[in-house]
């Protein structure tokens, strides 16, 4: 198969489209023909060496954890998945025609998602959700996603919304109006202090960026909230 391989770690020039060797799944995988994989930061920092103390490369090395396709091959102990079935999930070695899924972690594609939109899901939506989930927030509660406009913050808006709590969709002010179809309850510009000033007290601040607005944003969380 042909797949993005990475020799050694440096800019973008060290990916190299070559043959390599197709992988086999294992007991409780599955084989996926790959439609489609994002690029993601963490795929960036390990092309640069940058995660070598938590997530190191072994040469030659594939990148790519988003992939969404079709399944091909199964390996035993996997159930309730079909050969040619659309599915995406976050893995290891996306970055080529094929690569292994643990069947637990993959997910089928509803008919009506393209493939290529399905691939930027996996990471963006499960970090979103991870982001939210240890506020406990809830009913009758405010949280502000910062960063609302991106894909970690949509998915966090998304969370926190079926969560049944209020949602202030921080943004800068230039994403003003696209921010006002995401789903949140109001939309306040970050890179405004008059806008924050008004702000009411906060249940909990889900920050998705980096920025000076943290200290300002952190301020407006009430004693006890996160």
């Amino acid at each position: 198969m042909k797949a993005i391989v990475v020799h050694q770690y440096g800019a973008p020039e060290v990916l190299g489209f070559e043959e390599y060797p197709v992988p086999g799944p294992g007991p409780g995988e599955v084989l996926v023909r790959v439609a489609a994989a994002s690029v993601n930061p963490i795929d960036c920092k390990r092309r640069a060496g940058l995660t070598t103390e938590f997530y190191p490369l072994k040469f030659p090395a594939l990148i790519g954890v988003d992939v969404a396709g079709s399944a091909v091959r199964f390996g035993p102990r996997v159930e309730g998945f079909s050969t040619g079935e659309r599915v995406l999930a976050m893995a290891d070695d996306t970055y080529a025609e094929l690569c292994v899924v643990k069947a637990a972690v993959l997910a089928k594609v509803p008919k009506e998602l393209d493939l290529m939109e399905a691939a930027a899901l996996p990471l963006a939506t499960t970090t979103g959700n991870q982001l939210l989930l240890p506020t406990k927030v809830g009913v009758g509660q405010t949280v502000l996603v910062a960063g609302a406009a991106g894909n970690v913050g949509r998915s966090a808006v998304f969370t926190a919304k079926t969560r049944g709590a209020t949602v202030i969709a921080g943004v800068l002010r230039r994403q003003i109006d696209g921010a006002k179809t995401i789903g949140a309850d109001q939309v306040v510009a970050t890179d405004d202090d008059t806008a924050i000033a008004g702000v009411p007290p906060l249940d909990a601040v889900a920050y998705t960026v980096g920025g000076r607005s943290a200290e300002k944003l952190i301020a407006k969380v009430k004693p006890g909230g996160v």
